[in-house]
């Protein structure tokens, strides 16, 4: 059987091919992925994949780079600069969409995020970092009451999580998001007159 012509690409266009071929079946089926399944997926032989990513942990790091900067593109951070802006709803919206993000990717995410892989290679705290950010930009516009923001990001980005994994596992959303939302605006309040911090 005569096999149709392979198509020239240029190398990025290959390469991206073959992620895009990984995201697909780490998506559909999990850590049980292959580096053969992902060559057949995106129609090359294993010498290209090897060209590109010289070990397996070299394309999930390459995927995993994908899903963090699409979640920061789907939802950058605001500056006071473009107006102003309503830090405690920013971090409600921003943590409902991660939930959403991680539950739309929730096998790629658990390969990616959750596994020997991730122990192997770890990600520098990502969204512990950018909750961060935006704690302190709250607080310099005094929408923040004095917390720290090292410990209290990685604290909410606890909770943020417990949330996601609470609806993967059957919690109804509209039940969660909104006590989720309720626990940030009261950890992020700032104190009232005669409150003591």
């Amino acid at each position: 059987m005569d096999r149709p012509p392979r198509r020239r690409l240029q190398p990025e266009q290959r390469k991206r091919e073959i992620v895009e071929a990984a995201e697909r079946l780490l998506q559909a089926h999990g850590p049980n992925v292959r580096v053969e399944d992902v060559v057949r997926e995106a129609g090359v032989a294993k010498g290209t994949f090897f060209l590109y990513f010289p070990t397996w942990d070299d394309l999930l790091e390459t995927v995993r780079g994908r899903l963090v900067s699409a979640f920061d593109t789907a939802h950058p951070q605001p500056t006071e600069v473009d107006g102003p802006v309503d830090w405690p709803a920013l971090v409600e919206a921003q943590a409902a969409a991660f939930i959403d993000f991680t539950l739309s990717r929730r096998t790629l995410g658990e390969t990616i995020f959750h596994s020997e892989f991730a122990e192997r290679r770890p990600l520098a705290d990502n969204g512990v970092q950018r909750l961060v950010a935006v704690i302190r930009a709250g607080q310099e516009a005094d929408a923040f009451g004095p917390v720290d923001p090292e410990p209290t990001a990685r604290l909410l980005f606890a909770a943020i999580h417990e949330a996601a994994d609470a609806v993967a596992g059957g919690a109804a959303r509209d039940a969660v998001i909104p006590a989720l939302q309720a626990l940030l605006r009261r950890a992020l309040a700032p104190n009232t007159p005669g409150e003591t911090p």
